[in-house]
């Protein structure tokens, strides 16, 4: 059975971890932060309750996820190779190079960006065709996409390679046809979150406003039928209808965006800060992460057993 080295122990790191573990496979998991590292069992335990897994099964899986304290030690056993380090290309570039030092070059790797090009990580690489994106949902353990896209010069057997690993483990799998930044959830999602900012700058509503408009309307519908077939199921006739007079009144800016700018430059960035968008009053952080499980675990309930 394939043993996974994750590069990354923190949020989606250890996620991934808890993932492969439920389904039979061995993890070992490096972080460069000590700190980050010693906190991996307790982070591996939490993720287990709150998937409400019993005490004995919970320690059996957390068995399967070893924290190692170097990169080639973690290089030495893996068969496959994950990147989940945080999201600035300088920072993957850094530990793909070092990965590449360290590990044979058969070894496939994947790496977890949400948003950067594939082929823009792999330039730091000897061997570009190893790299394969392989994008995770946060909770990694919950949320069934996984997102699957090769860079320029990636070799099509690892990417097939990735796509079978990851649906084998009952994922929901979509594979892209070629490397775009965001691959495709995220430019949904960031395209949805502009016109949102667009319609604050504009004045035409307050933040809170947003989310009950999407939480009592687009969020009920697209868990059932996507945005696709819900084009046709009206009629593409209409759709380009309301394409050809909407579509010139929606947001196509590319770099400022009045309302965030103001507020990241005034330090409120929400939840870490206690002012974003929204105020966030002590415990409300830990209030919201409990309803996003929830509502993600009552969408993944079949229809009949919804209440």
């Amino acid at each position: 059975m394939t043993r996974f080295g994750i590069i990354g122990g923190g949020l989606m790191g250890h996620g991934i971890a808890v993932t492969l573990a439920r389904a039979g496979y061995h993890a070992d998991v490096f972080d460069n932060d000590p700190a980050v590292l010693a906190r991996l069992d307790d982070r591996v335990g939490r993720s287990l309750a709150r998937l409400a897994v019993p005490s004995h099964e919970a320690q059996a899986l957390a068995d399967r996820i070893t924290p190692v304290g170097s990169l080639p030690e973690l290089a030495k056993n893996a068969q496959v190779l994950i990147e989940s380090v945080s999201e600035r290309l300088a920072v993957k570039h850094e530990v793909l190079a070092a990965v590449e030092a360290c590990s044979a070059p058969e070894v496939p790797v994947w790496t977890n960006t949400s948003v950067l090009s594939i082929s823009a990580i792999a330039k730091a690489m000897l061997q570009p065709r190893r790299l394969v994106g392989v994008h995770w949902w946060n909770p990694p353990y919950l949320v069934p996409l996984v997102e699957i896209a090769p860079g320029a010069d990636s070799d099509p057997a690892l990417v097939t390679h990735a796509h079978e690993l990851i649906a084998a483990l009952g994922k929901t799998t979509v594979r892209l046809h070629r490397d775009v930044p965001g691959f495709i959830g995220n430019r949904l999602q960031f395209a949805l979150l502009r016109e949102a900012l667009h319609l604050i700058d504009e004045g035409v509503c307050e933040p809170d406003t947003i989310d009950t408009v999407v939480r009592s309307s687009l969020g009920l519908r697209w868990a059932a039928v996507g945005p696709m077939e819900n084009a046709d199921y009206i009629g593409l006739d209409l759709t380009r209808a309301i394409l050809g007079n909407l579509a010139p009144w929606l947001s196509t800016r590319t770099t400022a965006f009045p309302t965030l700018d103001r507020l990241v430059a005034a330090g409120d960035t929400g939840r870490a800060a206690g002012r974003g968008l929204t105020g966030w009053s002590s415990g409300r952080g830990g209030e919201v992460a409990e309803r996003l499980e929830a509502g993600i675990r009552h969408n993944l309930r079949p229809e009949g057993s919804r209440s």
